[in-house]
């Protein structure tokens, strides 16, 4: 008989490439790249709707980035609540359909001795709070991620231009770039290569 938690990571491991090749990469290339502008004074009318186009831009890629990391965070956390009904006697307490995410994470890298990467661990939990901040905008997470990681709110004025109309929360001025998008995902897929402890697995797949 089939044992899910033997064959689930490997399943896990292939969808989330194929969300990541097939629609957030493909999205994010099709998106404008912003180009970094000096913020001269605008004297003519063309040189005013350049800007406004650059800024336009500039906001709905990082607007798509933050929508997609809330995507692939939320299949990361389904994958590894389905997973881990499997990987442990239940009924457990606490029950993994409402343990907190960065909790269940540790549980079940302990289970199948995955303490060595904590590296892992850190990029999925920082991501959860990222969609956590997206879907929800500004509140503890959002106040305690602006402390520990304030790379995620350093932008360059000339490349990234907050189109808010008044001063903006600092959920709105969060920034997700591609290489973070990348970056996340290649840790879950490390994350299942390393659960699958089947013949054939890839730990460490080329990305």
């Amino acid at each position: 008989m089939m044992d899910p938690a033997q064959h689930l990571p490997r399943v896990f491991q292939n969808n989330l490439h194929r969300l990541y090749e097939r629609v957030v990469a493909t999205s994010m290339t099709n998106l404008s790249v912003p180009q970094p502008r000096e913020l001269e004074n605008l004297d003519t009318l063309a040189a005013g709707l350049d800007r406004a186009e650059a800024q336009v831009n500039a906001h709905t890629r990082n607007e798509a980035a933050k929508a997609f990391i809330l995507v692939l965070s939320a299949l990361f956390e389904r994958q590894l609540r389905q997973w881990a009904v499997h990987l442990f006697v239940q009924p457990r307490k606490p029950d993994v359909q409402r343990q907190p995410f960065s909790a269940l994470l540790t549980d079940c890298m302990t289970e199948i001795d995955m303490s060595d990467l904590g590296d892992i661990q850190d990029v999925l939990t920082e991501g959860h709070k990222i969609a956590n901040i997206v879907r929800h905008g500004d509140g503890d997470t959002s106040a305690d991620l602006r402390q520990i990681a304030p790379r995620l709110w350093q932008s360059d004025p000339g490349a990234y231009v907050d189109i808010n109309p008044g001063p903006s929360p600092d959920s709105a001025l969060l920034i997700v770039t591609d290489d973070y998008l990348r970056d996340y995902t290649r840790a879950g897929l490390r994350f299942w290569g390393r659960a699958d402890r089947l013949p054939g697995a890839v730990n460490d797949p080329p990305f």
